[in-house]
């Protein structure tokens, strides 16, 4: 369709209770992933439900920071890697983008593809320093994990909703998640209350709104919310050639004479964003000689 509505992460406080509140609609975002990594159905569900999370992580972080959020498993899924960043953009790439298996219903759905074993780590920048902390998969389920994240690791009172939603042929239909969170003196009870409510709400919600953007939902599921902000949410890589070149300095005079010699010039492709940067011989003659190699005479 022609008309695509646009993705963004809208950040809220319930006040009475206390409690924070962050919603995520990543449909456009999620499907862009799948483009450049040529995602197969399963790949591109759960590289969605990763992006999703990991959008909602670094809505909790302030300034201009990242969060990195990784999942690995021994299915053969093998796992994925998000990076989001407080303005919004995020990539992130699938460890096996070909995965398409039957799933089976209920809460094992994921089993076929995640295995019995893996962890989930979220990776966060603190300005000067990084904070990470893993935790085991229990439940082999993106968003399941991620709550056991939040209770063993972060230990603050949270709850995390991500959901697919399929609309006609289009597997990822609509792609958006909630997280609830309680702040010092928040409401625990009732945010255990709406940790009933939210997943079927949610689900509800984006099968019956024709036009879902996260401020939509986050006035559905939340009517009582102050809105606090909101942040447009993109697949954006911070790859270019500059930084392949640079990385290419870092194998030294010798190697990068032996690409000379051998091949004349290289390409790189990002593992993020799959883009591919070519690296020509007069580029690797100019690093060669930035690198005080001696310059070969013809």
């Amino acid at each position: 369709p022609m008309h695509e509505t646009k993705d963004s992460v809208v950040r809220g406080i319930l006040e009475l209770p206390n409690l924070r509140v962050v919603v995520a609609v990543t449909t456009m975002t999620a499907r862009e992933a799948r483009h450049r990594h040529r995602m197969a159905p399963v790949s591109a569900s759960l590289a969605a439900q990763g992006i999703t999370g990991g959008v909602l992580l670094s809505a909790l972080q302030k300034g201009d920071t990242r969060t990195n959020l990784q999942l690995e498993c021994d299915g053969p899924f093998r796992g994925f890697f998000v990076d989001a960043a407080t303005n919004g953009d995020v990539r992130a790439y699938a460890k096996n983008s070909t995965l398409d298996i039957e799933l089976a219903e209920g809460p094992y759905k994921w089993r076929a593809a995640l295995g019995n074993s893996g962890f989930l780590s979220v990776l966060r920048d603190i300005g000067e320093e990084y904070y990470r902390s893993s935790v085991a998969l229990i439940d082999m389920n993106v968003a399941s994990d991620l709550n056991h994240y939040f209770a063993t690791s972060d230990q603050v009172a949270s709850h995390v909703s991500i959901e697919v939603v399929p609309r006609g042929d289009e597997k990822l239909g609509v792609v958006a998640g909630v997280l609830i969170q309680a702040l010092p003196e928040g409401n625990v009870e009732t945010l255990n209350a709406l940790r009933q409510q939210i997943p079927q709400q949610l689900v509800s919600a984006l099968s019956n709104t024709p036009e879902v953007t996260a401020e939509v939902l986050a006035e559905l599921l939340f009517p009582q919310m102050t809105k606090l902000n909101s942040v447009p949410v993109r697949f954006h890589c911070t790859c270019n050639k500059q930084r392949v070149i640079d990385t290419l300095a870092t194998l030294g005079v010798t190697e990068i004479q032996h690409i000379v010699d051998t091949m004349g010039s290289t390409a790189v492709t990002c593992q993020f964003c799959a883009e591919k940067h070519e690296v020509a011989l007069p580029d690797l003659l100019e690093l060669l000689e930035k690198l005080g190699a001696p310059i070969a005479q013809s």
